[in-house]
């Protein structure tokens, strides 16, 4: 008999160290996951919908770069890590309005513009004249831009 109880002691500790096991690994497969997700920080922390934030920086004459993109677009994410890379030298003089074509909150926003392909990246400057550039942009030539847009050009 104690051949039975020290059986299905140990095939109980075996379903819980396998129960442990899956629930550590969907614990880590999560953690990656959620923190390899790009996110373009934006200079709004006020929550209000991107076509909000858009329409106050022209509003307040702001230099501004409206970048239109998923994140689920491969392009898109590649211009998401150079946008990262080059837009915190700007976020005090240009406004970023980021805006994820992906759900409808901003749907009104896309049909306004009227986006056809994504990334796309609008550069508005002073006076509300937007410049649009489609596709994925070299970080350097997103610096020159951003450069000439932040000096009034």
């Amino acid at each position: 008999m104690s051949k039975k109880r020290r059986s299905k002691k140990k095939n109980y500790l075996g379903r819980i160290l396998i129960v442990v096991g899956v629930a550590v690994l969907a614990a880590v497969v999560l953690i990656l996951k959620v923190g390899n997700n790009p996110q373009v920080q934006t200079a709004d922390t006020s929550g209000d919908l991107p076509a909000t934030q858009l329409q106050n920086a022209l509003a307040e004459h702001r230099p501004t770069l409206a970048f239109f993109h998923s994140y689920t677009c491969q392009q898109c994410i590649e211009m998401i890590g150079i946008v990262e890379q080059v837009y915190p030298d700007f976020a005090e003089v240009i406004v970023l309005v980021d805006i994820d074509v992906d759900g409808e909150r901003n749907e009104p926003l896309l049909r306004q513009v009227g986006l056809q392909y994504i990334p796309t990246l609008i550069f508005y400057d002073r006076t509300g004249q937007g410049q649009i550039f489609v596709g994925v942009m070299e970080a350097e030539q997103l610096r020159q831009t951003l450069m000439a847009l932040a000096e009034g050009d």
